[in-house]
């Protein structure tokens, strides 16, 4: 099994070594983040409540006389169809993993790497937020076995930003390629180019803003001043090794990883979509209304990723029945596979604390608590 490999004694005598480099200092941040994190009850408690409402959604499928469109749909599934949308949410699971491995730069091995990756996509599955959940309690898992914090933290915002970018990217061609007619498909110039268009905006945004915007002196003005100081330098820390890591080509594994998570995540609705009759959207059109759809699960409530979904389905040509039913299968699988694999990384983790007291090999745990000790003692 690889070992964990330091990557400069710096970051591991100080949490905050390359915010300190730009005369900011972040370790009472580091240590809120921490307290803060979601654990993992918290996304098992999620987890049975989504299950509960999926129950519910099926229930009201089955008995509720109006939604008969949708019964019939599940009545013609295709089970060759079921399968492959179900092997192709477990590739894009796997995928994000070898992702997360690359952002790490293969510090860590292929067991670590698959306990935290199905930790965090569990959270990001049941904790709605954009996706950064998961990131978060995967950054203090790692951070709480013994990983640098600046380490563990700033990688863990290279993974978001990475294959958060390939949604922005998917968003630029096929959304500009429909626009101009490379890509098939009935929609309207605005459906098209408005999202192609935004996604090359918020590219351009995250990598530019952070620097034309001035530093700002966390020591003058008040806590949102300081928060918003901090929250800049990460950025440009996290976009600057993004950026090499990528153009570089210095980790083929976290580009690699990254597009294989979106890309089988998006053929998996396809083959949901597909199971129940298919009919949907062409390729262009089902890329924008996979992605912009996925844009509800910002909002952190039960339901609001599906209702995105829906709506966006139907926006772009979809029947409602069909958008209804193969998202209500394709959630099947996009929730119940990291469940089940997460559960199994948490087990493992729990194994691997009792036998050596870290879930990383040759991670320093002594040393991280020793210095949250004296992180805590200076707080208070």
């Amino acid at each position: 099994m690889l070992q964990f490999v330091e990557p400069s004694p710096e970051l591991k005598d100080d949490p905050c070594a390359e915010l300190r480099e730009r005369g900011l200092d972040c370790t009472a941040e580091v240590e809120a983040a921490r307290q803060k994190a979601p654990e993992s009850r918290t996304i098992f408690v999620n987890g049975a409540l989504a299950a509960g409402l999926a129950l519910l959604a099926a229930a009201a499928v089955i008995w509720v006389p109006f939604l008969e469109p949708i019964r019939d749909r599940f009545a013609n599934t295709e089970p060759s169809w079921v399968i492959a949308a179900f092997v192709l949410q477990l590739l894009s699971v796997l995928s994000f993993v070898v992702a997360l491995r690359g952002a790490f730069e293969r510090r860590l091995g292929w067991r670590e790497s698959f306990d935290v990756g199905v930790v965090e996509e569990s959270a990001n599955v049941f904790l709605p937020s954009g996706g950064s959940g998961g990131l978060a309690l995967g950054a203090v898992i790692l951070i709480r076995s013994g990983i640098p914090t600046a380490f563990a933290a700033s990688r863990s915002a290279v993974l978001f930003l990475v294959t958060s970018a390939v949604s922005g990217f998917a968003l630029v061609i096929f959304g500009l390629g429909a626009a101009v007619g490379i890509f098939p498909g009935e929609a309207s110039l605005a459906a098209t180019l408005i999202p192609g268009l935004a996604g090359a905006f918020i590219i351009g945004a995250i990598i530019v803003l952070p620097r034309a915007i001035p530093q700002l002196d966390a020591n003058k003005g008040g806590k949102l001043r300081r928060a918003i100081a901090l929250a800049q330098a990460w950025l440009v820390g996290a976009v600057d090794t993004s950026i090499e890591m990528v153009l570089g080509r210095r980790e083929v594994l976290l580009i690699a990883g990254s597009i294989g998570y979106y890309a089988f995540d998006v053929a998996s609705m396809g083959a949901a979509f597909e199971a129940l009759g298919g009919g949907g959207p062409t390729l262009a059109l089902f890329v924008l209304a996979y992605t912009i759809g996925h844009a509800g699960a910002i909002v952190p409530l039960p339901g609001s990723a599906e209702g995105g979904l829906v709506g966006a389905f139907t926006l772009y040509g979809s029947s409602l029945s069909l958008a209804v039913g193969g998202i209500l299968l394709y959630r099947v699988f996009h929730a119940g596979v990291p469940f089940l694999l997460g559960a199994l990384g948490l087990a493992d983790m729990g194994r691997q604390r009792r036998q050596s007291g870290s879930i990383v090999p040759g991670a320093d745990t002594t040393a991280d608590a020793e210095r949250s000790e004296m992180q805590s003692e200076r707080l208070a």
